[in-house]
């Protein structure tokens, strides 16, 4: 990172892609160009993972089974300073492989860590809609080697330190 000074350590970018409303996932497709989108993962970093889950078919799947490396990027918090020409941010930013998960009891957890964290509130029906949808499900993990934090901080300035006499 040329910023040294807006690193942050590994933890702090777990705690941002936690607090981040969704991330984007890059990958390249299997003709060798780039592609991102959007997704809602969740973070797991006792186990230094992160999952997602999407349908059985597509182009992120069909990318991923091509080249499994990926990047995920996520913003906890942006904000434009007023008058300063700066962005006050949190940032994070995994690059890992990117796999489908198969077992069972993964599978499992990682839905029941996706749909806490997502839906708490609706956590009663999860069973019911774990029977009619899980089979249909694909979970992907992402085992990331590289972790970097990023954040910048504005001071601002007193508004009235120009008008004391």
């Amino acid at each position: 990172m040329r910023r040294k000074d807006r690193e942050r350590e590994a933890a702090f970018a777990w705690d941002t892609l936690q607090k981040a409303p969704y991330a984007t996932l890059a990958m390249t497709d299997e003709a060798g160009r780039a592609y991102c989108i959007p997704i809602s993962p969740v973070a797991d970093p006792a186990y230094g993972v992160i999952y997602f889950h999407c349908a059985g078919a597509g182009m992120k799947l069909d990318a991923l089974r091509a080249n499994p490396h990926v990047c995920l990027s996520a913003v906890g918090s942006a904000a434009v300073v007023p008058n300063e020409f700066e962005m006050d941010y949190t940032a994070a930013v995994f690059r890992g492989m990117a796999e489908v998960v198969t077992e069972e009891e993964e599978r499992v957890r990682a839905m029941l860590l996706l749909c806490t964290f997502y839906d708490p509130k609706g956590m009663g029906r999860f069973d019911e809609v774990m029977g009619k949808y899980f089979a249909a499900t694909t979970v992907v993990k992402i085992v990331p080697d590289e972790i970097t934090g990023k954040e910048c901080r504005v001071a601002q300035a007193d508004p009235f330190a120009h008008h004391h006499a």
